[in-house]
């Protein structure tokens, strides 16, 4: 069983990785917080990948069609992540997949503890790459020397999010829900109200400005108007 990995090997995977779809891919090491109930994760490491969603799901009201399209996308990267896990295989890595739809781990978590992205008030992984309208899943491996980000240049999502609430405003079923806390404003999501999993719903990926304007649209945004914040404490 191998455990380290050079460069060379990390640009094939990658390389072969986005010829099959893939859209952005990272590196991190599990941590026991993000498993879902009783499951269990046998390797230390982990490669989180994220695929974009087809359009068409998007642009499909909640109901059969959606969901449909929705399953279809769940199915599409299962089986591009088998093919990677295999491939790791093959190559002489023991692996154990994180498929997108079998709730193994929380995926958003990984991919945010990988730096790809950060979390939105809607509980999903916002990415350079895609904004809010990607699949997730994960392989996780025994490889001991990935080439894991030290920090996420993402965090300042969260204070964009703050400001905006599009997706909680969006929700019909009122499954993003504002709750003030001791710090400040909490979002909280009621999975058993959300409909994205059972009827492809998604307005709240349709609403985002990361998906209707792009994350670099936005990032510009937000750095001009910390400047000017900054500009205008220097005054006062």
């Amino acid at each position: 069983m191998k455990k380290m990995v050079d460069d060379v090997f990390i640009q094939k995977f990658e390389e072969y990785a986005h010829k099959l779809g893939i859209s952005s891919i990272g590196y991190t090491s599990f941590n026991p917080d993000i498993l879902i109930g009783d499951k269990k994760v046998y390797y230390p490491q982990a490669i989180v990948l994220t695929m974009p969603m087809d359009r068409k799901i998007i642009k499909t009201p909640p109901g059969e069609e959606a969901q449909s399209y929705n399953d279809a996308a769940y199915e599409k990267l299962g089986k591009i992540t088998y093919k990677l896990s295999d491939y790791l295989r093959q190559k002489g890595y023991s692996t154990q997949v994180a498929h997108p739809y079998e709730a193994l781990v929380d995926l958003s978590a990984l991919g945010q503890k990988a730096s790809m992205g950060l979390i939105g008030e809607s509980g999903l992984l916002i990415t350079p790459e895609c904004g809010p309208a990607q699949k997730i899943s994960a392989i996780f491996t025994t490889m001991e020397n990935l080439p894991l980000r030290e920090e996420n240049p993402h965090t300042w999502i969260r204070d964009y999010c703050n400001r905006c609430g599009k997706c909680i405003k969006a929700c019909p079923e009122k499954a993003l829900i504002e709750k003030e806390t001791c710090c400040g404003k909490e979002v909280i999501l009621i999975q058993n109200q959300c409909i994205g999993c059972s009827k492809g719903c998604t307005y709240c990926i349709e609403d985002c400005p990361f998906d209707t304007k792009g994350y670099d649209h936005i990032k510009i945004r937000h750095d001009k108007l910390l400047s000017k914040l900054k500009e205008k404490n220097k005054v006062n």
